[in-house]
């Protein structure tokens, strides 16, 4: 209890409140194009080609991005405008889909969403790194805990503005429902890395131990010392500095790190072959679309008590990566019993705890990156993570598709994602037997 008012009470408060609500509008807007994709064909003339286009440039500007975000926001200066052009970018980008008239103002407007959505997610991300401290795991969760519910309420939001307001006139009043994300945005604050804190102190301890002037007279030697040097042996300081870097980077000290980038690769491959091809892989077996509606519901409802209860049990219970292989096992087995047990009530049970164990596995990445990385990196190397998954997503769509049409059924997709969950696994037990060198 006491913990839960420390948080509350905290600064962590608007920035999970905003990883909320952009988690929330990522699934969320898939979720309604779904729905008014027969309307959005008829008046945009639009083919499936066309919205899968769409809908793969948006994942792709959720991702791939990340890595120039993580860089810019290491400046301090632009933390904050950084922040609410994105949360103005998702707003926008919504209204303006509603707005489209031809397939390519409908592609940009959907990647104009995802940019804004990758600038709040890394944002967030990384600034509850930084306020959070020990109830990062937690609040983590709770933040991520918004795909859960952008499964279930913009689609029976969109439902229910369709009627009246057809597809154009629903997107809009849920873009004037998510601009709530801009003063969630305006009021985050933005703290100070452990890197600038402890370059700041390093001056302070200097300036009053030597003096503000033999300070300056130092630095004023140094600084023609360097000078002097650098005309004649620049590039070998160049050289050596690129590859101190190196070596003191956590792909050099820790190799196994490297395995992460694998991990995420796999895994996000099996996320986007499961999501992209539940329904259909549903409805090829014949189950009624009310039927198949209550199996995404139970879903929705796995997604979210999964992240939730990540963020519980990894605070002070148990480690991530432990966690993680048993939410890997449990994937794994529901998707055996799916594939070979054709039957509602089974694959009601199946879809929950597949649903758990991705959403879960979701929050758990950014732990053991967060975990095993470098404090003062973690922005870095969770977003270069983030642009390998990008690719994964991509890349799991497709080979899904195509096994599909290949074998003319779904049961072939889920068939290649248990065998890909699998090699998740094994990439995870070289993990966790190769735990992290101490730092000297």
């Amino acid at each position: 209890m006491g913990r839960c008012c420390e948080i509350l009470s905290s600064s962590s408060v608007p920035v999970m409140l905003c990883l909320f609500m952009s988690a929330t509008v990522h699934v969320g807007i898939l979720k309604v194009i779904g729905l008014y994709l027969r309307d959005i064909s008829i008046d945009l003339e639009t083919s499936s080609a066309d919205m899968g286009i769409a809908l793969g440039l948006l994942n792709t500007f959720v991702y791939i991005p990340s890595p120039l975000i993580a860089t810019l926001y290491r400046h301090r200066s632009i933390r904050s405008p950084l922040l609410i052009s994105g949360a103005f970018l998702l707003t926008s980008g919504v209204a303006l889909f509603s707005m489209a008239t031809t397939n390519i103002q409908m592609s940009v407007c959907l990647s104009v969403t995802g940019l804004g959505i990758s600038i709040l997610l890394i944002c967030c991300i990384v600034t509850l790194h930084h306020v959070a401290r020990d109830n990062y795991n937690l609040c983590l969760g709770l933040g991520l805990s918004g795909y859960g519910a952008g499964m279930v309420l913009f689609p029976l939001l969109a439902e229910f503005l369709h009627s009246p307001y057809g597809w154009r006139g629903g997107l809009l009043i849920m873009s004037a429902l998510i601009a709530h994300v801009i003063p969630c945005a305006v009021g985050i604050t933005t703290g100070s890395d452990e890197r600038s804190i402890r370059t700041r102190d390093f001056e302070q301890i200097e300036s009053s131990s030597t003096g503000i002037i033999d300070q300056n007279m130092n630095r004023e030697d140094t600084e023609a010392a360097r000078s002097s040097e650098g005309s004649r042996f620049g590039h070998v300081s160049v050289i050596h500095s690129i590859a101190n870097s190196l070596r003191q980077s956590d792909f050099y000290v820790d190799p196994v790190f490297n395995v992460i980038f694998a991990l995420n690769f796999a895994y996000y491959m099996v996320t986007t072959g499961w999501y992209s091809f539940l329904v259909p892989h549903v409805l090829q077996r014949g189950i009624s679309v009310k039927n198949t509606i209550i199996l995404t519901f139970a879903g929705a409802i796995g997604n979210t008590s999964s992240r939730l209860g990540v963020g519980v049990v990894t605070n002070h219970l148990l480690t991530p990566i432990d966690v993680y292989i048993f939410a890997t096992i449990l994937n794994i087995t529901a998707l055996l019993v799916d594939v070979f047990v054709a039957n509602y009530y089974i694959m009601l049970v199946t879809t929950c705890f597949s649903a758990m164990a991705i959403g879960g596995r979701a929050v758990l990445t950014s732990l053991i990156v967060r975990e095993r990385a470098s404090s003062d990196k973690f922005d870095i190397a969770f977003s270069l993570i983030r642009c390998i998954s990008g690719i994964g997503m991509f890349l799991g769509g497709y080979l899904g598709g195509l096994l599909a049409d290949t074998f003319s059924s779904f049961n072939a997709t889920f068939k290649m994602l248990t065998i890909v969950d699998g090699v998740v696994l094994i990439l995870v037990l070289v993990m966790k037997c190769n735990p992290k060198p101490n730092s000297s």
